[in-house]
């Protein structure tokens, strides 16, 4: 069954929805979990951004420097700060997600670039940061296939130029950076990818369940429907003292077994008891004959 909607509903490539319509509403149904990821993950960036100013007051050589590193991390901590808040105010899934997330994660990248060449970083601290925003990006901002593609290309492309043209990397260096970033790339778009399929099979799963549910849920009233239609039997039934006849739930009077078999599954066959039968026939010499060769035998 999971091969089966893995196949018709997601995309080979992302493990997303094929369908726009399905995705949403996935999107919509994992808002909660996606929301706390995403919220606590910015909370621990935004930590980051303001606790290292500490190491950039020790390390800078003049005021400038420290106003220029401060005004950094004040312009980063308000973008994460901002997405945050917003992110946790939302009670459902916002339409515009993953464009504000893509450029909260452009921006960190930004600020990432700016802070190496004002601090004056040696390329192999930038590589690390690189590395270390990359699996992030893929593994915990929960962002769509190919934003997560744009914003970790912009990482790693902006870091080789950083490192190339501010850093003083060497070409040795240049080339070890792409041997670094392409399988650690590689490594978080099989995670994504990877997370995209189980969290989806795992809502298919739900779906179907639910709907389960309610076809059972259908069944069990009219299960009831019909034991209330046999408890109407159990109360007082108007009855003919002459004729016999009931009287229905809408006043018609009906014989007894036209009534019944209305609502029940009894059907009658009809035929006439032994006291019956020596009342109409009792004179008739056929019968009389009958009534012999049955006590005979």
């Amino acid at each position: 069954m999971k091969n089966a909607a893995e196949n018709t509903l997601l995309s080979r490539v992302t493990a997303e929805f094929l369908s726009q319509e399905e995705e949403e509403a996935f999107l919509r149904y994992n808002w909660k979990e996606n929301k706390v990821i995403a919220r606590n993950t910015l909370a621990v960036l935004l930590f980051l951004s303001i606790a290292f100013f500490v190491r950039d007051v020790m390390e800078a050589k003049n005021a400038e420097s420290i106003y220029a590193l401060l005004l950094l991390r004040i312009g980063v901590a308000s973008a994460l700060g901002t997405t945050l808040v917003y992110i946790q105010k939302s009670r459902e899934f916002i339409a515009y997600y993953s464009k504000m997330l893509l450029i909260t994660q452009i921006l960190m990248s930004l600020g990432v670039f700016v802070l190496s060449i004002t601090r004056e970083m040696i390329f192999a601290y930038l590589g690390v940061n690189t590395i270390l925003l990359t699996l992030i990006f893929y593994q915990f901002l929960n962002n769509e296939f190919y934003y997560t593609i744009a914003a970790c290309a912009f990482l790693g492309v902006g870091s080789l130029f950083t490192s190339l043209f501010f850093l003083d990397m060497d070409f040795s260096g240049f080339i070890g950076s792409i041997l670094f970033l392409i399988p650690i790339n590689f490594l978080g778009v099989i995670i994504l990818r990877s997370n995209n399929r189980t969290r989806r099979l795992e809502y298919v799963s739900y779906r179907e369940l639910a709907k389960s549910n309610e076809r059972n849920e259908e069944l069990i009233k009219k299960l009831r429907a019909s034991l209330d239609e046999i408890n109407v039997l159990r109360g007082f039934i108007p009855i003919c003292a002459y004729c016999k006849k009931v009287r229905d739930d809408e006043g018609y009077w009906k014989q007894i077994e036209s009534y019944l078999e209305e609502r029940s599954n009894l059907e009658f066959s009809h035929g006439m008891c032994p006291d019956c039968a020596e009342k109409v026939w009792g004179e008739a010499k056929w019968y009389k004959d009958l009534q012999k060769e049955i006590k005979i035998k």
